[in-house]
């Protein structure tokens, strides 16, 4: 059971969403909002397995209250506007539905959310990794040793290793809670890489071992991927 609350200023497309989810066994609907700081409240004491959320709102939009929800969320946007999609997958969001919702795109929708959850990674942050891959049903261990650097592509990740690259339906925030800190270092929105990798840095981009690629540092995580760097350097006395 999924369990999932709604929040648009606009009641009609509140009630369209509920008429939907009537005919869909596998979702309750907990409760309903018009007002997402309401939403922001509810959530600080209560934990749902799935948003769905607008855009435009009154008090802030659907994108700024990604920014300020604290509990890590899945997150579908159902917005009239098409010009706010990236900015939507830029901020990992499951899924970007467009009003007025069809029962076959939200149906679409929630496989994914359902795929999701039975593709979390299991993992021993000491040695490796388990990912379900591309092929059907297809397992795959990767050590951590072999990872080279982690590459988000909207609504899916691609791990490149050693010997190859492995494409699994993951975000990035899945990835980087299930990669030891100590080990891998976030770069930019759509790069985690290996610290023990690393060949050189120059200017804001990484140089790996293993690979042509050439990782950016953007601005948003500088700070901790030089802090790391510091710790080691050899300086004069």
């Amino acid at each position: 059971m999924l369990n999932c609350i709604l929040i648009d200023d606009e009641q009609h497309a509140i009630d369209l969403l509920e008429i939907h989810f009537k005919k869909i066994d596998y979702v309750n609907v907990i409760k309903t909002f018009n007002n997402p700081l309401h939403a922001l409240y509810f959530l600080e004491e209560n934990s749902v397995d799935l948003i769905f959320l607008d855009i435009e709102m009154p008090e802030i939009s659907g994108i700024e209250f990604i920014k300020l929800l604290k509990k890590k969320t899945d997150i579908i946007i159902t917005s009239a506007f098409k010009e706010y999609a990236i900015e939507g997958f830029e901020n990992e969001v499951l899924d970007y539905l467009l009003k007025p919702v069809a029962l076959d795109r939200l149906l679409h929708a929630l496989q994914r959310v359902r795929a999701k959850k039975t593709e979390k990674l299991i993992y021993n942050p000491d040695e490796f990794i388990v990912l379900k891959t591309d092929s059907k049903n297809k397992l795959l261990k990767v050590d951590l040793s072999d990872i080279i650097y982690v590459e988000g592509l909207k609504n899916y990740i691609a791990v490149y290793t050693d010997q190859q690259k492995i494409v699994t339906l993951l975000n990035m925030k899945s990835i980087e809670e299930n990669l030891p800190n100590d080990k891998f270092i976030r770069t930019h929105k759509s790069y985690i890489v290996s610290i023990n990798k690393v060949k050189s840095v120059d200017g804001n981009q990484i140089f790996l071992k293993g690979t042509d690629e050439i990782i950016p540092i953007s601005d948003s995580y500088k700070a901790m991927f030089f802090e790391i760097l510091r710790k080691n350097l050899i300086e004069n006395k």
